[in-house]
């Protein structure tokens, strides 16, 4: 789990999304309010492939977010 996520604030979720080769997908989604922006990717042939990759980006996302943060606590 990525450090600035430890109350849990951001999470993927997985879902089944059709009935073809690569029915999963996952979206990133904030508890309490929505984010104003959907992060989503879909096409994948299994569940824990969808929670991989989705984890994945969340990371990414959050580290991205860590760095504004940072940038804005300087001004």
């Amino acid at each position: 789990m990525h450090p600035d996520n430890r109350s849990r604030t951001y999470f993927v979720v997985v879902s089944r999304r059709g009935d073809g080769a690569n029915p999963f997908g996952w979206e990133i989604q904030r508890r309490k309010e929505a984010m104003g922006v959907k992060l989503s990717g879909d096409g994948y042939r299994s569940h824990r492939a969808a929670q991989e990759a989705g984890s994945s980006v969340l990371d990414k996302f959050l580290n991205e977010l860590s760095k504004e943060a940072e940038l804005d606590a300087d001004r």
